[in-house]
């Protein structure tokens, strides 16, 4: 861009030049360079915002349950939009697009803070296991936002191809996606719904904001050197039993922080003696909604066992309470916990 912008006042200031001749004065030519100058800068101005606008049908290539790739194509900018994700619902809100949404899910977890208020104002058609894919025509949408996964099957909402031969475009999460997960994916995500709604300027200002915390941090991840921590998600502890979570995009997330996930893939009644052979450097106690009943005491009751007392994790005071939207979503709250886990994990107890 900063190559045409050149040209664009070279070309100008050349055309100037040809026109006046050899005979004028100095100060005519100036003037006649000044007048050009200021035509390059308008005309370098115009092509900036050129850029920065959408030109439709725009498709771009989206990813269904399966990890599939699909072309899917957006003939203009969305007016009425259905949020499955709230990833995807705080970013609408934080580009300036919450009066475009005409329906979101009930999230898994109470909110809290101001996005609290904000996605409590919006229509919610009600839990997404129970949600019919009537009801969600009924609000005519012209776009379909969420993750690929679970969310896109034709036992939950229906998938990417069935609202497609509708007619409805769909914007699966490329942070959500079956596919090699990145931290960059979520700054993707974030520029694919800017030129979606024909809003880049404002979406790429915000995707540079991310991609330079993210840069920031690898910069700080590169000074750790030695074997990568293990790292156990835990929810649900009570009565020596707890449950265990893993995705791609959390695993990415430890990953880049020189970090692994101990398990390979979630389970549930897993015990102290499972964590004992797990022997994790970190534990990220997950609170969520559905253990609300236990989660008050549950990492005093776990680091006091004394079954589990020379689990690195426990040995060293390493164990931290994160929420799940927190920990386990797709959007920039991932960015949040990647950094806080960063300074908790390298940090001395």
């Amino acid at each position: 861009m900063k190559k045409k912008t050149l040209s664009v006042a070279a070309a100008a200031l050349a055309a100037v030049m040809l026109t006046t001749g050899c005979g004028q004065t100095a100060s005519s030519v100036a003037s006649s360079a000044a007048a050009s100058s200021e035509v390059a800068s308008s005309v370098a101005e115009s092509i900036v915002s050129s850029a920065e606008e959408t030109a439709y049908p725009l498709t771009l290539q989206i990813y269904d349950a399966d990890g599939n790739a699909v072309d899917m194509t957006y003939d203009h900018a969305p007016e009425k939009v259905l949020s499955t994700q709230l990833s995807m619902t705080e970013l609408l809100i934080k580009l300036g697009l919450k009066d475009k949404i005409v329906g979101v899910f009930d999230n898994d977890n109470a909110l809290k803070g101001d996005i609290a208020d904000e996605v409590a104002s919006l229509n919610s058609l009600g839990d997404k296991k129970s949600v019919s894919k009537e009801t969600i025509l009924a609000t005519e949408p012209d776009l379909i936002l969420g993750k690929g996964p679970l969310m896109f099957t034709e036992s939950s909402i229906g998938t990417v191809q069935s609202y497609q031969e509708l007619g409805i475009p769909v914007y699966t999460e490329l942070a959500s996606a079956s596919i090699d997960q990145s931290l960059d994916n979520i700054v993707e995500d974030v520029r694919n719904i800017g030129e979606i709604f024909n809003v880049q300027e404002t979406a790429n200002a915000y995707a540079d904001e991310l991609q330079d915390r993210i840069d920031a941090l690898m910069d700080k991840v590169s000074g750790q050197s030695g074997e990568p921590l293990k790292v156990l998600l835990m929810a649900g502890y009570t009565d020596g039993t707890f449950v265990a979570f893993n995705s791609k995009m959390s695993s990415c997330m430890l990953n880049a922080l020189n970090a692994e996930n101990v398990l390979d893939k979630g389970g549930n009644g897993l015990t102290l003696e499972n964590l004992v052979s797990m022997n994790p450097d970190i534990i990220v106690y997950v609170r969520a909604d559905r253990f609300g009943a236990t989660d008050a005491d549950a990492v005093e009751q776990l680091t006091s066992n004394a079954v589990v007392q020379e689990v690195p994790a426990i040995a060293n005071q390493k164990v931290i309470e994160m929420d799940y939207d927190d920990v386990m979503d797709y959007g920039a709250r991932v960015i949040d916990s990647a950094e806080t886990l960063y300074n908790f994990m390298y940090s001395a107890s």
